[in-house]
């Protein structure tokens, strides 16, 4: 997942080759979002330390390319310029063909990506970015059904990917279709059992199904996202909330009682 980066400053007057490299480095693997000043710093590393990079100059020209879309369409031609380099250096290349792709989603021309898109996975099956992107080609022209439809079909094979479970867990949620999304939930519960966000989105899908049944589970499911992180106060206000309706629809004051010490525990984080 990509991070937005608002107080990253580019290197100014004084552009120090090892600052540029490290920087550049640093948001690649960080996934930092700073299109501008990547754009900025890799075409002047580009410009003026070709040599110095050896090799690390074609994922400079990656970043940069990717960077330059987010700044269209007054970098259409940077982007254009590192494709074609890139398509001459590497010209069977699969990340190269992703930015071709992704250039022509700027541009709308929606068919022609997804047409590349086919090609891609009928060459190498096993490459996961381009059955993503054809999800995020659905979604970009609201095409919920065919997005559903695909990350099915791309969890089908890639059913590791918690992501996508996530992303499909909210366009079910987004539908109102919680029995679906709580599936999707589980499916990433049984990845990460220890995450305690996950503990507290199943409970939220669950509470607001509602019933006594789905009620009484979210409970345990708050209470586990409560024990894994104790500063978690969704999952405590949460607990409070089912069970105060549990209270209310009849259930036992045993089971229900853990109400009050939890709008203890909520109001003291609030202190």
């Amino acid at each position: 997942m990509l991070r937005d980066l608002e107080t990253v400053h580019p290197l100014g007057e004084n552009k120090e080759w090892p600052e540029i490299r490290n920087t550049l480095r640093t948001w690649r693997k960080e996934n930092i979002r700073c299109s501008d000043k990547t754009v900025e710093l890799g075409e002047y590393a580009i410009k003026h330390f070709s040599a110095n990079l050896g090799n690390e100059k074609w994922a400079v020209y990656e970043q940069v390319c990717v960077a330059a879309l987010d700044m269209c369409p007054a970098k259409m031609k940077l982007v254009n310029k590192c494709i074609q380099v890139l398509s001459e250096q590497f010209p069977s290349s699969l990340r190269v063909s992703m930015l071709e792709g992704l250039k022509l989603e700027y541009l709308k021309k929606w068919e022609a990506a997804l047409e590349m898109y086919d090609g891609m996975i009928e060459y190498e099956p096993t490459f996961p970015a381009p059955y993503k992107r054809r999800v995020a080609i659905y979604k970009a022209q609201n095409k919920i059904v065919d997005a559903v439809n695909e990350l099915n079909k791309y969890l089908g094979t890639f059913s590791c990917d918690h992501e996508s479970w996530l992303e499909l867990s909210d366009i079910y949620t987004a539908q109102q279709n919680y029995s679906n999304a709580l599936f999707c939930i589980e499916e990433v519960l049984l990845q990460y059992p220890h995450n305690h966000l996950y503990h507290q989105r199943y409970a939220d899908i669950l509470y607001t199904l509602g019933g006594k049944d789905n009620l009484e589970v979210s409970c345990k499911y708050y209470s586990k996202a409560a024990e894994l992180n104790p500063g978690n106060v969704r999952a405590l206000f949460g607990l409070q909330l089912a069970a105060t309706t549990l209270s209310s629809i009849g259930k036992t004051v045993e089971q229900s009682k853990v109400g009050p010490p939890i709008a203890g525990s909520v109001g003291e984080r609030h202190d």
